[in-house]
This record gives C-alpha cells, sequence and structure tokens, in this order.
C-alpha cells in the first residue's frame, strides 16, 4: 500500500485573501512604530481625575444600594462621613479632609459635585497636594 501526500488545497481564486491572523494584522490595524506618534500621553493629572470619576460613580451605586461604606463614605447613625481620596490619601478640600452629610440624597449630591469640579479642574491643586512623590529609581548596591 503506498501512501499519498496530501498536496496543499489550491486556490481557486488567484484575488483571494491570505488566511490566518499574522497574514491580515496590517489590514486590520495601523502599525505604530515610533509611540511618539501616539496624541495621548500619560499625564498624572489626567488619570487622577479619570479615577476620582469612576470612584464618584461607583461611590453613588454604593450609597444608592445602601451600603455602609465604600471608598469615599461611611454610613454613620446620623447621616455619612465623606473623605475623598486620590489613592490611597485622603484629599483636604480647603484645608478639611472629613466631610457630614445628612442622608444618602445629600450624599449622592455632595459627590456628584465633587465629581463635577474634579471634571473642570477645581481639584487640580488637591490632586496634586495629595498625590504620592515620584519613584527614586534603583539605587546602586553597595559592593
Amino acid at each position: 500500500m503506498a501512501k499519498n501526500p496530501q498536496a496543499a488545497p489550491q486556490a481557486s481564486n488567484d484575488n483571494a485573501q491570505p488566511l490566518g491572523f499574522l497574514a491580515q494584522v496590517n489590514a486590520l490595524a495601523t502599525p505604530i512604530t515610533d509611540l511618539s506618534q501616539i496624541a495621548a500621553k500619560r499625564d498624572p493629572l489626567i488619570n487622577a481625575r479619570t479615577k476620582f470619576s469612576a470612584n464618584c460613580d461607583e461611590t453613588v451605586k454604593l450609597i444608592k444600594a445602601a451600603a455602609e461604606q465604600g471608598r469615599f463614605f461611611k454610613k454613620l447613625p446620623d447621616g455619612y462621613l465623606i473623605t475623598f481620596r486620590n489613592g490611597n490619601s485622603a484629599m483636604p478640600l480647603n484645608g478639611v479632609t472629613y466631610f457630614r452629610v445628612s442622608d444618602a440624597q445629600a450624599a449622592i449630591n455632595f459627590v456628584e459635585a465633587a465629581k463635577a469640579g474634579a471634571a473642570n479642574g477645581e481639584l487640580d491643586q488637591a490632586f496634586r497636594d495629595s498625590s504620592r512623590a515620584p519613584s527614586k529609581g534603583k539605587e546602586e548596591a553597595p559592593a
């Protein structure tokens, strides 16, 4: 019995598209060889605003769900304690770090106002003041 190797299937059309991801990668996306072409730069202030906004949205959801505490708040017997944060650092606003509001609706209004203030750049100095110091990089070990 002779073995008959199977021949590769022949494309019936010379205009057939190449198969496989790597063969089509340039048609699917634009290659970038130099990252300086990217318009979006890593701006710590923009990152802080974005994270703050997401945390505000999460806080509002938790308050509406009657949660006892979240990233920016803790429920008290007579209202809510609100503390805005930049990463793990509390953000002083007008020299004050902790705020108390009387009920859930007041807490939601306060958080949404802070979110709008951050989007308008009003909290930029608070973000800078509460930001983590840049890392110094690795120091050489003694020989």
